[in-house]
């Protein structure tokens, strides 16, 4: 048996976020691939239990402070002296840059490390100089110690390789998937029923409620075009009441729904019944969002920065990062089929979770040896 350390999540399978997605989809498939690796997740904030298992992935709660700003930090720190007394993994995954502080204490504790480098975090508005320091610091510290670098998109992988020109060969691309299972969902209307929605009759945005996501942009944009025949549907949740989630809640409406989380089944219902699928997000590592939706053959309207444009998708999907004004305009049309890509969504099928777990498994497999 290979041991594995995953570190850098709240929890699986029900804690929200992208990491945690990624990592609640990536490592029941890699055990399903090969009962040889026993993977561990070292989290820090998920149910009640103290241990348990999750499709045959061993979740283990590390208590961790609740300062704002340094719960993941002295998490993964103390994290990676569990693993070194009680797990003694030959490999350790660590997901963000934030964690990836920590990629040269992994490797002198004697770890062959993984940094999957998601975002950059420290363009989040949230953070003040010195988070933004120390995130940055984690990236430097991540292309230097790290085994290896997993950028989740190319245009992360050409943005290190042009900022950090040394240790290239470490960095490779994996993007992530985010097809949900849309089979059988078509007729299941029972989740539209409780939010009273009518299938595509509803433009939907889907991600956790952080400003960078610019779903205020989006409402504005809505009301600027003062649509009758389709609501605005925000699903997703934030991280306590931060001032950015109270200042939404405020421009909740009879016709923009903030809908709060959703997996599984449910989400995928949600995606396969909207008319449009609009993500004006400032910055992406890679959106899953997106891939989602095109996994869904929706219509997608998308933020014109470097991440959206990998999805291969034509011109008129895309908007200008911040104009509300152009926003406004492009769902005012009359028909949301213009924005439907037949090559963008064939692409993104291929992209399978199932590819990205056996694109994991054959590079751990290349470290171990």
């Amino acid at each position: 048996m290979i041991k594995v350390c995953v570190i850098g999540v709240r929890g699986v399978p029900l804690c929200i976020g992208g990491i945690e997605t990624i990592c609640r989809e990536l490592y029941p498939l890699i055990y399903q691939l090969s009962t040889d690796w026993d993977i561990t997740i070292l989290a820090r904030n998920t149910v009640s239990e103290k241990s348990y298992t999750y499709k045959g992935i061993k979740i283990k709660v590390i208590p961790a402070l609740t300062l704002p700003g340094l719960e993941n930090f002295v998490h993964t720190f103390v994290s990676l002296i569990y693993a070194r007394l009680f797990l003694h993994p030959k490999l350790v995954h660590l997901h963000g840059i934030g964690p990836g502080f920590f990629s040269w204490f992994a490797r002198l504790l004697g770890f062959k490390t993984i940094v999957t480098h998601h975002a950059q975090d420290y363009l989040r508005p949230k953070w003040g100089f010195a988070g933004r320091s120390i995130l940055r610091l984690g990236e430097i510290i991540s292309c230097i110690f790290a085994n290896k670098v997993i950028c989740v998109s190319e245009s992360l992988q050409i943005y290190l390789d042009q900022q950090y020109r040394f240790l290239r060969s470490k960095r490779v691309v994996i993007r992530n998937a985010g097809s949900l299972n849309f089979d059988a969902v078509q007729s299941d209307l029972t989740v539209l029923e409780r939010m009273e929605l009518e299938p595509k009759k509803y433009i939907l945005a889907v991600g956790r409620l952080d400003e960078t996501k610019a779903f205020h942009e989006l409402i504005e944009a809505y009301n600027l075009a003062q649509i009758q025949n389709y609501k605005l549907v925000i699903v997703g949740g934030g991280h306590g009441t931060t001032a950015y989630i109270r200042k939404l809640e405020k421009l909740s409406s009879d016709n923009v729904v903030f809908a709060g989380s959703f997996f599984d089944d449910d989400l995928a219902a949600i995606y396969r019944n909207a008319a449009l699928l609009v993500n004006p997000s400032h910055m992406e590592g890679y959106c899953l969002v997106v891939a989602e939706a095109l996994s869904a053959n929706l219509p997608v309207l998308v933020s014109d920065i470097p991440p959206h444009r990998e999805f291969g998708l034509p011109g008129e999907c895309f908007f200008n990062v911040g104009d509300v004004a152009a926003l406004a305009r492009k769902i005012s049309v009359e028909d949301y089929e213009i924005y439907y890509s037949v090559e963008a969504s064939k692409k993104q099928m291929l992209n399978t979770w199932q590819s990205n777990a056996e694109k994991h498994v054959q590079l751990f497999t290349e470290m171990i040896r």
